[in-house]
């Protein structure tokens, strides 16, 4: 997940992709789904830098507290890229499902990677930057990790 290693600070590399992107040297796509996933994880991972022992835990058990506590930074982080230029977010389609079903049967993905996929179709976008290695299963696919 690359905006989240982005968000933590994790990888100076990755902050050189944004940089790149926000200068205009290629236009980026995502799903509004990596946001779905990427507030989820910071979520875990703030409550993991806060409190002891097991995040999801954590979680199940304090639910509402911890919404309170974390989910105002969480979507201000989250609202940060909606200000990156170049970077374009799609939307999920009800006509993504029949890419999602075959994206499960022909590539063994994921749903969510699956629905990743047919945002990629929609706007012919075959190149991407991701550490998930699953999507080596994609042949028409050129992943480049960071």
């Amino acid at each position: 997940m690359i905006p989240y290693l982005l968000l933590r600070g994790i990888e100076e590399e990755v902050k050189r992709f944004f940089l790149r992107i926000e200068r205009g040297e290629f236009v980026a796509y995502t799903s509004i789904l990596t946001f779905d996933e990427l507030a989820y994880r910071l979520l875990l991972a703030f409550i993991k830098d806060r409190y002891e022992g097991s995040p999801l835990n954590h979680l199940r058990s304090r639910e509402t507290e911890l919404m309170v506590e974390f989910s105002e930074k969480i979507a201000n982080l989250l609202l940060r890229f909606r200000e990156l230029p170049h970077l374009v977010i799609l939307d999920v389609l009800h006509t993504d499902l029949k890419a999602l079903a075959e994206g499960m049967i022909k590539h063994q993905l994921r749903p969510r990677d699956a629905l990743h996929l047919a945002a990629m179709q929609r706007v012919g976008c075959f190149d991407l930057a991701s550490n998930d290695a699953h999507f080596d299963n994609v042949p028409f696919i050129r992943r480049y990790e960071l």
